[in-house]
């Protein structure tokens, strides 16, 4: 079964792009975050074949360019030796127009090529894993006003974002929708998990309180039996008395509602806690 990851990035790839200014941003993202730079070629690894193909297309539809691909360590391997490839790669780096779409597909082409994104099932984390100098991308990032940070692994410069809300928001700006929702919809389970759960722990220590204050209001009337000494209670914390050993797993307000004539559960209260100070006091 394919991971996450790599399900998002398959669907990327498959995204249709019309303008030839976006198509080069899409393969200047790939090749800057992903690519070695060398002396007389350029390497291109990843384990995505969909990528590899996507930068295999993006060459010949805007430049006719031509490369190799090869099955290498377990990924795909894209070599570009042609010279005349090279050449216009090399030419028109910086100087091609843009439009105002053309940054979300480089954004795009950086995350295909570098990216990782757990599933969301067990924690929020979207990274951004590369070699060369990360300023740019860090200037790009910031004008999108993400919650991300930056770190050193190794050799590498890590661009990453724990935060939800800046994840699905790198997420739709990309073009990854079923990414982003899915992920949405993952938060939305896990805090109805949360807030079940924190409703049911309050309710099991409001139990568990129930039952030791019980067990104190009878443990203090069977010590005041065991002393003959109940019938030295007043007639009302009498009555409470034996109605609580009487009715022991009734909740207080019941227990209040079953008195002649009713009491309220606050008068209730008053009165175990009388019977609780009595029964400790032998004077």
């Amino acid at each position: 079964m394919i991971s996450f990851s790599l399900q998002t990035k398959i669907a990327l790839t498959e995204l249709h792009t019309k303008s030839l200014c976006c198509k080069k941003s899409l393969l200047y993202g790939l090749m800057f975050y992903g690519a070695k730079f060398g002396i007389s070629d350029i390497t291109f690894f990843t384990e995505c074949e969909e990528a590899a193909t996507l930068m295999e297309r993006l060459l010949l539809e805007c430049y006719g360019g031509v490369c190799d691909i090869e099955y290498h360590n377990g990924g795909f391997l894209l070599t570009i030796s042609d010279f005349d490839t090279l050449g216009a790669l090399a030419q028109d780096r910086y100087k091609y127009r843009q439009c105002n779409k053309c940054q979300a597909h480089y954004i795009r082409g950086v995350f295909i090529a570098c990216g990782s994104l757990n599933s969301p099932d067990s924690s929020y984390r979207l990274e951004l894993r590369f070699k060369r100098n990360g300023e740019e991308l860090v200037e790009r990032l910031r004008g999108m006003n993400l919650n991300f940070h930056t770190t050193l692994r190794g050799n590498d410069n890590v661009i990453y974002i724990k935060e939800s809300e800046s994840i699905e928001d790198f997420l739709n700006y990309i073009g990854a929708m079923n990414a982003a929702f899915t992920l949405m919809n993952e938060k939305i389970k896990r805090e109805i998990r949360n807030n079940v759960n924190r409703a049911k722990n309050c309710d099991t220590a409001n139990i568990k309180k129930s039952i030791t204050a019980t067990n104190i209001h009878i443990d203090a009337i069977l010590r005041l039996q065991d002393d003959n000494r109940i019938q030295l209670l007043p007639k009302p914390l009498q009555e409470t008395a034996g109605l609580r050993l009487a009715f022991p797993d009734i909740s207080l307000s019941d227990l209040a509602d079953i008195h002649e004539p009713k009491i309220t559960k606050s008068g209730l209260n008053h009165r175990l806690k009388k019977i609780v100070e009595f029964s400790y006091n032998k004077e």
